[in-house]
């Protein structure tokens, strides 16, 4: 099959397809179903190693984590794949451990020695800096997914949510269920994205005018034992919480662990939320309250706008420009609820 098989079938010219598989912003959203639906019938594949040769391009996308098995990311990398083949991208992942800090010439070198034609950076734990030969320049194709602490990297186009606000919405929903004992479960010493989200609580429970005993706000540091210490030292305040927001998913499952340890039922005795919806949320006993991310629209838009940068080399973003934020969801179950049969 071929661009003009693909034309014809749609009713369009052969240009209008050709500008489909490069900008296909340019391409009205009615004219793209048609050439999509063409496509599918047809088979249609482009000649991805014939167009690489006449571009200069090498056709790869590399993708870099510092933990590919998070389930958070996982996802975001399954958005970030499926519109890359559909552009005719292959995609190369590549894990970094060690967290040296990357420059940007690191990342600028994999470009300019063709390995590949952009980078996506998934929401970096790593340092980053800039050399000053390049201290004026944002120019090239990389873009962040998720929620970065590092200011290096608020240069290029991002992706994300809005954490303190989420966390104020759901300490805002506790509020409302009654609750005026919230604990907060975070990370001492913490990303900015942890932060934003402990902000998030307290401005709600400022507002609120709830007074907020320091014993409420403990660090759940990064082991499932941390967070079980933690939460032992919540339960154990004077004013015991009814009620605790963890910073993530994984420190709300170590904290209903150890409530349950101690004999205690959640919600019944005391509720408990998380943070980002990962995948044994839903599953968890009870089932986690929590902030859904969309992580695969996450992973999606920034290929569609990686790919914009390198067909156009855009000139560097204004801060405004840079920051793309995407709508999160509370989504309620079991764990802040009581359940049907429970008193």
């Amino acid at each position: 099959m071929t661009i003009a098989d693909v034309a014809k079938l749609a009713g369009v010219s052969n240009g209008t397809v050709s500008r489909f598989n490069h900008e296909p912003e340019r391409v009205s959203p009615a004219t793209r179903d048609k050439i999509q639906a063409a496509i599918e019938t047809l088979g249609y594949s482009p000649n991805i190693l014939a167009r690489n040769f006449r571009t200069g391009s090498t056709g790869v996308i590399l993708v870099l984590t510092s933990g590919i098995g998070d389930p958070f990311y996982g996802d975001v990398i399954s958005g970030i794949g499926r519109v890359a083949r559909s552009k005719g991208y292959t995609v190369r992942i590549e894990e970094l451990y060690d967290g040296t800090p990357l420059s940007s010439n690191d990342l600028s070198s994999f470009i300019s020695s063709r390995q590949a034609d952009g980078i996506v950076v998934l929401g970096s734990p790593w340092p980053f800096r800039h050399s000053e030969r390049d201290a004026g320049d944002a120019s090239y194709a990389i873009v962040v997914c998720g929620e970065t602490s590092d200011p290096e990297l608020a240069r290029y186009p991002r992706f994300q949510i809005d954490g303190r606000s989420a966390a104020h919405e759901m300490t805002r929903y506790l509020i409302g269920q009654g609750h005026y004992q919230i604990g907060f479960l975070g990370v001492a010493g913490a990303t900015v994205p942890l932060v934003e989200r402990e902000n998030g609580y307290k401005l709600a429970m400022k507002e609120a005018n709830i007074e907020l005993s320091p014993d409420w706000i403990a660090d759940a540091g990064v082991t499932i034992e941390e967070a079980r210490r933690a939460t032992t030292a919540l339960l154990h305040t004077q004013k015991k919480p009814t009620a605790i927001i963890c910073a993530t998913d994984d420190i709300a499952l170590a904290a209903m662990a150890e409530i349950h340890a101690q004999g205690l039922v959640v919600p019944r005795d005391i509720c408990v939320t998380g943070f980002d919806d990962t995948r044994y949320a839903a599953i968890a006993n009870p089932p986690l309250t929590t902030v859904a991310q969309p992580r695969e629209q996450i992973g999606e838009n920034a290929v569609y706008k990686l790919i914009d940068m390198m067909n156009n080399k855009p000139a560097p973003l204004r801060e405004e420009q840079r920051q793309y934020i995407l709508p999160h969801r509370i989504i309620l179950r079991g764990s802040s609820q009581v359940l049907a049969g429970k008193t």
